[in-house]
């Protein structure tokens, strides 16, 4: 959230001056300008979870009741407390993301950086899911205000994956003048998916007539989905490979900074000797998450083209496995349990690509105020839909400590404020401080941390550090 890290952004870390290999999350021209000269991530981890339907009473939460061994998770049995939803909405978005970096590490070697990095990523999103639909989902077909109602529904999407990742990173300065650099970098990955699944509804006309009988006018959809299941036997995992699919993913940035002093490093014969350029300012570009996963394993495809029909007894449905369920469903629509299957040997799942750009500026000491906005980007029907975002972060950071107060608007609509604090090697931080506090209803959540060390640029070891080398920190 590099990448779906973004999602959602965990500021704290990517934004700092320290960032090193976290920093290509957001931008990979950015390693080349970060402080440090030497870094190894041991771990980093972000849990995100965000949306503007089911929500839980500020009244009956407490995460830390949550969380505990014994947790105390609130009832939807009584409207009006504890586990509820919004009634009324038009529609229903939520985006869900577990990211954990690690091993990783990178190195400056002048005006170039090298790095490397591995990821464990689950990423779910469901964009314009109408309202209507998610109320009945959460109260079921023999909630009465919701029969005998017409619904024509536009499109909406909705996208789950699991994988793990290897990648590099590569960085240079490719231009340098007196108080001014341009540098260019990117990040190459390649993707091993563990399950994924799509759903997309182009049109669906149907009405609820009663809780067994639904009037479907017109159903145009498609679904696909490869999971570590058995369908006939329902075992887990399923034989066959561990990873499902595979697919590969690039992350491109470009970064100009305007520097306090000219830089002095063309004196030194050692790398390590080379000092931090400090930045009166700076403004990055990048375009991330471009690729997808190609799932060939246990795959199911199903098209359902313009159809209609009366689902009668739709209460009776039964679930013995998953291809029993799919066969009822093509029944329904084709009166052939088989003719919605599409036989497809595979099917491409898209990242969540986004534009996004970052500024920086140093106004005045260790103060500095950072700027984060993210654009997501359509390029195919089956993607993961990261949110849009807009962020402000003043922090105060030294070699030893560092803090942030990030002011965000999520999905550009949801206003949340955040707080991050680095020691040393360690990082902890929130872009939704309130959902820990019960301030509001919790609608979701969001945690990260970090945990590493590093060698600040200037340090040589065993030789005698350069008079502004800083010290070396881990």
């Amino acid at each position: 959230m590099p990448y779906l890290a973004l999602g959602q952004a965990a500021s704290g870390i990517a934004l700092s001056s320290y960032s090193g290999i976290y920093g290509v999350n957001i931008n990979p021209s950015g390693l080349v300008n970060s402080k440090l000269f030497y870094d190894v991530n041991l771990i980093s981890g972000d849990v995100f979870l965000e949306n503007n339907f089911v929500y839980i009473h500020k009244e009956d939460f407490s995460l830390f009741k949550l969380l505990s061994r014994n947790p105390s998770i609130p009832s939807a049995t009584v409207r009006g407390e504890g586990f509820d939803y919004m009634s009324g909405i038009d529609k229903v978005r939520g985006f869900e993301q577990t990211d954990i970096m690690g091993p990783a590490f990178s190195i400056t070697l002048g005006h170039q950086s090298f790095g490397f990095f591995s990821r464990l990523v689950t990423v779910t999103s469901v964009t314009n899911l109408p309202g209507y639909l998610g109320e009945l989902m959460f109260e079921g077909l023999d909630y009465e205000p919701l029969h005998g109602v017409p619904q024509k529904n536009d499109k909406f999407n909705a996208a789950s994956a699991g994988w793990w990742e290897m990648g590099l990173s590569y960085a240079w300065v490719v231009n340098e003048t007196h108080f001014n650099r341009w540098s260019l970098g990117f990040n190459i990955r390649r993707l091993w998916g563990y399950a994924g699944a799509q759903l997309v509804s182009y049109d669906a006309d149907y009405t609820v007539v009663n809780d067994s009988v639904i009037d479907i006018r017109n159903l145009d959809a498609s679904i696909g989905f490869s999971i570590p299941l058995d369908y006939e036997t329902n075992d887990y995992p399923a034989g066959g490979k561990t990873f499902k699919g595979r697919g590969m993913a690039v992350d491109l940035g470009v970064t100009y900074t305007r520097k306090k002093a000219v830089s002095v490093n063309k004196t030194y014969k050692s790398f390590c000797q080379y000092q931090y350029d400090e930045p009166l300012y700076k403004i990055g570009l990048s375009v991330l998450d471009i690729g997808s996963i190609r799932f060939d394993e246990n795959v199911v495809e199903e098209r359902y083209d313009n159809v209609s029909a009366e689902w009668r007894s739709v209460d009776t449905l039964g679930y013995r496995n998953i291809n029993n369920v799919m066969q009822q469903i093509s029944t329904v629509f084709y009166g052939d349990p088989y003719a919605a299957g599409t036989d497809a040997e595979s099917f491409n799942l898209g990242l969540g690509t986004a534009m996004s750009l970052q500024a920086d500026y140093n106004y005045f000491g260790n103060w500095h105020v950072s700027l984060l906005a993210v654009v997501p980007l359509t390029l195919t029907e089956a993607q993961i839909r990261r949110p849009g975002q807009v962020l402000l972060s003043p922090r105060y950071q030294t070699d030893i400590f560092e803090v942030s107060f990030p002011v965000s608007l999520y999905d550009f609509r949801k206003p949340r404020i955040g707080l991050s604090a680095r020691f040393y090697y360690f990082t902890l931080g929130t872009e939704k401080l309130g959902s820990f506090f019960g301030f509001d209803d919790f609608y979701g959540m969001d945690l990260y941390f970090s945990i590493k060390f590093h060698i600040l640029k200037g340090w040589c070891g065993r030789y005698k550090p350069t008079p502004d080398c800083r010290r070396f920190s881990f």
